[in-house]
């Protein structure tokens, strides 16, 4: 079985065969953009890799809507911009008072994110192509057919828009708003409109009434006529969306109607992909909802974060929480993905992470100390990181590992802070604390007493193997004989792997407390 990229890339070969392909994606800048947003960005930049890889021209371009009215406040925004509901989010100055708008300020951000993932398409805009006549001629084609349009929408949809709809939305030249207008009249020259007052919940027309030409950034298409015309305008050869739009009758079937009868085009190649999720809900930009993009951006490194969208088929959800295991469960499947790619780069697995690096040809770390590990040691006195990890690996560590386990280290304090569950965090009790143990689990500690005083020092590993080796001696439970050593030492049932934990404390703090408590009746 093909790795996903590969098997869309192939598809793509075979049933549109061409020297060279344009890759187009989309996006309102509405808000911080969610992480979500990021799956669309990561799927058609890995299809232009795949398709550049077989020696194809591939181009992908990346388009912001920024002429799309605001029509939802954020809930980080001040409320004062409730004024500009309605208004093009290009017109609309911005919150933070130093870009040239709303859209402008939002928009960058994301393009900041995904430049980190080293993701670098095509930058447009809609609302430039609106001001400089690139639409024009979709939007003469789609009001001189507004009535075939309207029964699209009819059969596809089920919409029954009226006589009087047509497919356009003026910026108003009174108030400003666009999300407010609706056209119903069309001469072949002007269009007739009117800014309604209560046409929609989110913003208030100012009732105006009159006749403006639609080209050059009078207006906008809606969105459903507005996708098919964007493949028009460019010529697009590849476009997936997300699930949101590719229900039966949605948007996304409206558009290939449009651009097969209106148009007389062959819709582009789909790809359609599922949502990603956090905790289970759904997320969104304008709201405000979500973890932000720029916000795990600013957290995972590139590759990691890369990962967590490549690893699963564009097919299935992703369900991500960063609280919780979830940071510690993902790098250890980039490990172990990672290592296998080092010996099978051609599994299927380990395409992933081929996929994941920006750079193949670069070399990546032969030995990764595993992120959980290092996450407890940043808690436990005495430990020397890097010298565990050199025992652990058996050999010196090369400076690309050191530079790997130096990342894992910033990483693990940031997770302990924000995510990492109660189970990962602990101190070390500075006064015996008070447990009632079993007889057997006072034994079992009595015996790793012995244990520690035979030698002057233990390497954690080893001190780890003969833990191991008395428990299954005395055929003691396994949590039942762990816990009684956390207990000890952080009041918990459970942590960090013992022997190293034990060897990371002061040799004599170790015994005292197990005697303390294995002794107390």
């Amino acid at each position: 079985m093909m790795f996903w990229v590969d098997e869309i890339v192939d598809d793509i070969l075979k049933k549109i065969p061409k020297n060279s392909y344009l890759i187009t994606d989309w996006t309102t800048p509405s808000g911080h953009a969610h992480i979500g947003s990021l799956r669309g960005v990561i799927i058609h930049d890995l299809i232009r890799r795949g398709l550049s890889e077989k020696g194809k021209k591939a181009v992908f371009q990346y388009g912001y809507d920024d002429f799309d009215p605001m029509d939802g406040l954020p809930v980080y925004v001040d409320h004062s911009w409730e004024e500009y509901m309605g208004k093009p989010l290009s017109n609309i100055p911005a919150p933070d008072g130093q870009h040239a708008s709303f859209a402008e300020q939002y928009l960058a951000e994301f393009t900041q994110v995904f430049k980190g993932l080293d993701i670098t398409p095509k930058i447009v805009r809609s609302s430039e192509l609106y001001k400089n006549g690139q639409f024009d001629e979709a939007i003469k084609i789609i009001l001189d057919k507004a009535n075939e349009i309207r029964q699209i929408y009819k059969e596809i949809s089920g919409s029954d828009k009226g006589r009087q709809w047509y497919p356009f939305q003026v910026v108003c030249p009174r108030c400003g708003k666009i999300g407010t207008t609706k056209v119903i009249e069309w001469d072949g020259k002007v269009v007739t409109f009117v800014c309604e007052e209560n046409l929609v919940e989110w913003a208030k027309g100012c009732g105006y009434r009159g006749e403006i030409s639609p080209f050059g950034g009078a207006g906008k298409l809606p969105w459903k006529v507005e996708w098919p015309a964007k493949w028009f305008v460019f010529g697009t050869d590849i476009e997936g969306e997300g699930k949101d739009h590719f229900a039966a009758g949605g948007s996304r079937d409206v558009a290939e109607a449009i651009y097969q009868k209106i148009f007389k085009k062959t819709p582009p190649y789909d790809i359609r992909y599922e949502h990603f999720l956090v905790g289970g809900a759904k997320m969104s930009s304008s709201k405000g909802l979500g973890v932000t993009a720029k916000d795990m951006a600013d957290f995972l490194p590139k590759n990691l974060l890369r990962f967590l969208f490549i690893r699963t088929r564009f097919k299935r959800a992703i369900d991500f929480r960063p609280e919780g295991e979830a940071i510690p469960l993902l790098y250890d499947e980039y490990d172990r993905i990672g290592a296998l790619y080092q010996k099978e780069p051609n599994n299927e697995l380990a395409r992933a992470y081929y996929y994941t690096l920006t750079d193949p040809k670069a070399e990546s770390p032969k030995y990764c100390l595993r992120f959980s590990k290092i996450a407890y040691m940043l808690q436990m006195p005495r430990v020397d990181i890097f010298e565990y990890a050199k025992a652990e690996k058996g050999s010196e560590l090369s400076e690309l590992e050191k530079q790997e386990i130096e990342n894992r280290i910033e990483i693990a304090k940031k997770w302990l802070e924000k995510f990492a569950p109660a189970d990962y965090k602990f101190t070390i009790l500075d006064q015996k604390p008070k447990i009632n143990l079993s007889a057997e689990q006072k034994k079992f500690l009595e015996k790793i007493i012995d244990t520690i005083k035979s030698k002057d020092s233990w390497p954690g590993e080893e001190l780890h193997m003969k833990i191991h080796e008395i428990r299954k001696a005395m055929n003691i439970d396994p949590r039942e004989a762990f816990s009684a050593i956390y207990l000890a030492f952080i009041g918990k049932d459970s942590g960090p792997q013992a022997g190293w934990f034990l060897a990371s404390l002061e040799r004599n703090f170790v015994i005292k407390r197990l005697e303390e408590v294995s002794l107390t009746k």
